[in-house]
C-alpha cells in the first residue's frame, strides 16, 4: 500500500522550474543529458529546447534508458535515448551537456570511468559549448539525508582536470549543486 502511493508520488513531481533555468538551456540548442537520475530534470530540458533543437540522452543502464523513453512519451518530446558505455558517447556536435547526478551515480561511477565520460563530453562539445553538473548535496523531504560520494570527491576538480575553463559553481540550492565547465 505505502509503495504504491510513494510510486504514485515519484510519478507526478515536476520538474522545478529552477533547476531548467540554472542550466541555462535555451530554445533550439542542441543538448546532450549524461544520465537519467531525475527524469524530471530530463523532460524539463528536452522541453525547452523543444522541436527547434535537439534532445539526446546517454544511459548506461537499460532500466535508465526506459526511465528516459518514459519522460519522454509523458511530454511528448523527441529525445534521442542511447546506452552507452562512459568510453563512447556517439553523437554529434553539442552546444550544452548537462551531467544528472542528482542521485549520485556519476560521483559512484569508477574513475576512469568518470574521466572517460569527461573528455568524451570535452570532445562532443562545440568550441565554447558548455557542460554543467547537476549533483544533490543533500535529500530533502520525508526521508532526507545525504547523498554517498566517494572521499576527496570534487566535480569541480574533475572538470578543470578534463581541461574545462574556467570551472564555476553556479549556486547551491535546496540541496542542489550547479557546477558549469566551459570548452574553449
Amino acid at each position: 500500500m505505502f509503495g504504491q502511493f510513494f510510486r504514485s508520488l515519484r510519478r507526478a513531481r515536476q520538474m522545478d522550474p529552477l533547476h531548467v533555468t540554472m542550466t541555462g538551456v535555451r530554445m533550439g540548442e542542441r543538448f546532450v543529458q549524461i544520465g537519467c537520475d531525475d527524469p524530471a530534470l530530463l523532460s524539463g530540458l528536452a522541453a525547452k529546447v523543444g522541436l527547434s533543437g535537439a534532445s539526446a540522452v546517454a544511459v548506461f543502464e537499460e532500466a535508465d534508458a526506459e526511465r528516459a523513453r518514459r519522460a519522454a512519451a509523458r511530454i511528448g518530446a523527441l529525445i534521442d535515448v542511447r546506452v552507452v558505455t562512459p568510453e563512447n558517447l556517439p553523437f554529434e556536435t553539442a552546444d550544452m551537456v548537462v551531467v544528472d547526478d542528482t542521485r549520485g551515480s556519476f560521483a559512484r561511477m569508477p574513475d576512469q570511468a568518470r574521466k572517460a565520460v569527461l573528455t568524451g563530453t570535452r570532445r562532443l562539445l562545440r568550441d565554447g559549448g558548455r557542460i554543467e553538473v547537476v549533483e544533490r548535496v543533500a535529500l530533502t523531504g520525508f526521508l532526507g539525508g545525504a547523498v554517498t560520494r566517494p572521499d576527496g570527491y570534487s566535480v569541480e576538480a574533475l572538470l578543470a582536470e578534463a581541461g574545462f575553463r574556467p570551472v564555476r559553481l553556479l549556486a547551491e540550492k535546496a540541496g542542489i549543486r550547479f557546477v558549469e565547465g566551459l570548452k574553449g
